[in-house]
């Protein structure tokens, strides 16, 4: 599934006061070729390396 946004620049980055870089906006959602829809994408904390387990 290819996931595309349908506007450029729709990353805030709020590391300055609210912490984290957050990306929100409508996508066009796809497989092989076939668009099978729009959709609203919400994504947070995803600039840094996500540590999972022991470090």
């Amino acid at each position: 599934m290819l996931v595309d946004p349908l506007m450029d620049d729709q990353e805030l980055d709020s590391r300055q006061s609210a912490g984290a870089v957050h990306r929100e906006g409508v996508v066009r959602v796809s497989r092989d070729g076939v668009d099978l829809g729009r959709a609203y994408l919400e994504l947070t904390g995803y600039a840094d390396p996500l540590r999972i387990g022991r470090q």
